[in-house]
């Protein structure tokens, strides 16, 4: 009898052991998940940014332009200066509409979202914080014995 309580007691063992390695590589695996969703998520957005940053450079480029293009205008030139305004607006105008485009699209950016519906997927399989259904399972089982 002792060595059916020592098998019993070492198949319990055995249990929460492999519970708990099936519990580690979930966790190791949910983190792995993570480190590649942000940097998905990081690289989306740095793309983003990195437009916003070409196109202000290119306002910067227009509003150079049109100043340039009113100095002439002023100094008395008039037909050299209004090529210079025209081709700056336009600068001006494409990169503010590129700029609100580009920040759209990085505010649908949501950081790690995958991750964050995998864990609660996974606590709720595994039924955290329900712990009178478990007894109520148990106590049927114990009835059919």
């Amino acid at each position: 009898m002792k060595n059916k309580g020592n098998e019993r007691a070492d198949g319990v063992l055995g249990l929460a052991q492999e519970t708990m390695d099936a519990f580690r590589q979930l966790i190791v695996q949910h983190l792995k998940l993570a480190r590649l969703e942000i940097k998905a998520d990081l690289r989306a957005m740095g793309i983003q940014a990195g437009l916003i940053a070409l196109l202000a450079a290119v306002a910067v480029v227009g509003y150079g332009l049109v100043m340039a293009g009113l100095a002439f205008i002023l100094a008395g030139g008039t037909t050299g200066g209004t090529p210079l305004i025209l081709i700056g607006v336009a600068h001006m105008v494409a990169a503010g509409v590129g700029i609100h485009f580009a920040t759209i699209r990085m505010r649908r950016v949501r950081l790690m979202n995958t991750t964050a519906g995998e864990v609660s997927r996974n606590f709720e399989s595994l039924e955290v914080g329900t712990a009178p259904a478990r007894d109520d399972k148990m106590e049927a089982s114990r009835g059919r014995s």
